[in-house]
Parts: structure tokens; sequence; C-alpha cells
């Protein structure tokens, strides 16, 4: 058995991929009510979070290869973002870092955008609607915490030897996510793969899909020219 997901050999008849946790009969639901712009990650079991080149964007794509949502980067004069907020992080003095993630869907239809900013202990996230309303945030700390739109802990990031996994507060796993190599010929990358688990009782769904997305952002290594005879295996360890 193949998982989907990350491509990891399984034993036959199994329920679960070995590595990644994928539930191999999971259909997630599908929300109500969506925006056409949501539509992109509507069935979104799992994703893979990659460049198809060494030139091109970071793109969202299913394990089949169709390509989800891209990711457009701008950079901005400080000060210029949407702002977290004190309902997001209380007591933090935040100030933007002039860099904005826009995810537009293969219509090029705006889906979310994810802002980076220095708080008082490091980087912070925040996962914003097109219309600039906030989704979460992702503040990193012990313990890595997720909050909503409206600045309340919903889940909390916990470190795994091989991956992170996002729990619910008050309930289990709902999604975790790993980091794995990526050969692009004369360019050496990482591509992050995201498994929903369980769909979320309060986190939107794309603060969920961005996820990926803020791991990369903390904790990738800069792409470098690969050398010659060098090994692409990576280790996915706890010194992050």
């Amino acid at each position: 058995m193949t998982c989907p997901s990350c491509g990891a050999a399984n034993p036959e008849e199994t329920e679960w991929c070995e590595r990644c946790l994928r539930r191999f009969d999971y259909v997630p639901s599908e929300p109500a009510n969506l925006a056409e712009s949501e539509t992109a990650f509507v069935r979104t079991g799992s994703t893979n979070l990659t460049r198809l080149a060494a030139r091109g964007p970071l793109v969202f794509v299913e394990p089949g290869g169709d390509v989800q949502a891209t990711v457009m980067t701008q950079h901005m004069a400080k000060g210029h973002g949407q702002g977290l907020g004190e309902a997001l992080v209380t007591g933090d003095s935040t100030a933007h870092l002039d860099e904005r993630h826009t995810v537009v869907d293969e219509l090029e239809v705006p889906v979310f955008y994810v802002e980076r900013y220095r708080a008082g202990r490091g980087a912070s996230f925040g996962v914003y609607e097109p219309d600039g309303d906030a989704l979460a945030v992702y503040i990193p700390d012990e313990p890595f915490v997720v909050r909503d739109g409206t600045g309340a802990p919903v889940a909390r990031l916990e470190k795994r030897k091989d991956r992170l996994e996002l729990v619910e507060v008050g309930g289990g796993v709902i999604a975790q996510c790993w980091r794995s190599p990526l050969d692009l010929g004369w360019l050496v990358d990482e591509q992050w793969g995201l498994t929903v688990l369980e769909e979320p009782v309060v986190l939107d769904r794309r603060a969920l899909v961005a996820f990926p997305l803020v791991c990369r952002l903390l904790w990738s290594r800069p792409p470098h020219k690969k050398e010659q005879g060098e090994s692409l295996d990576l280790t996915f360890s706890l010194n992050f």
C-alpha cells in the first residue's frame, strides 16, 4: 500500500500510513456555504507545499499532482500589514516584517494570505481572509499556540521526532505536517506535506491549510545549489 499523501510504502490492508498517519479511508466532509475563493481546498485531505521548477513559485499540490493554489510573495514597506491586534497577541508589540504571502487559486482568485510579524518572543504569523479579516495567528512559543480570529486559543503544535502535530484544544490531533527533500535539478529545496486527520471544530479550514506555509517560513533551510555528490536526506528533528 503506497500512501497517496507522502508516498511511503506500507503493509497491505493497513488503515494508517506508518509515516504520515494518513487514514486511507478518510474522506473529508465538504463545508457548507463556501465562497468561490475557498473551493481550492474544500476536499483537501492532504496537500504538499512544493515547487515544480527551480525558479518557479511555491504551489500547493494534491497527491495526484494537480496544482490547487500558488503562493505569491509580496514585500511591502514596514508597518503596512494588517496588524495582529491586541485580541490576537496580548501584551506583545508587533511590527510587520514587510512580508506577505498571498495564496491564489488556479483562476488567480485570492484564497487567504499570511503575514509575518516580529513579536516579543520571535516571529508570529497572521492568517487573513482576502478582505483582511483575521482567521488565525500562529505564535511560536512554549507551547506553540494557534489562536482563531477572535484571539481565543484553539490549538497547540506538538513536535514529534519526524513530524509536527496540530492538536485542537479539548480534542485530538486534527492535522500533521512534515518536511522532505526536494530535488530540482541544480537546486536543493524542501517541501512540506499536510495531512488533515479530522475537520477542526473552530479553526477555519484555510487557517489549517496555512499550517505547512507557516512551518516552511519558520524552519526551512534556504534553497541552495546542489553540490556534486550531495545527499538529499533531511533529518526532521526537534532542533528547529
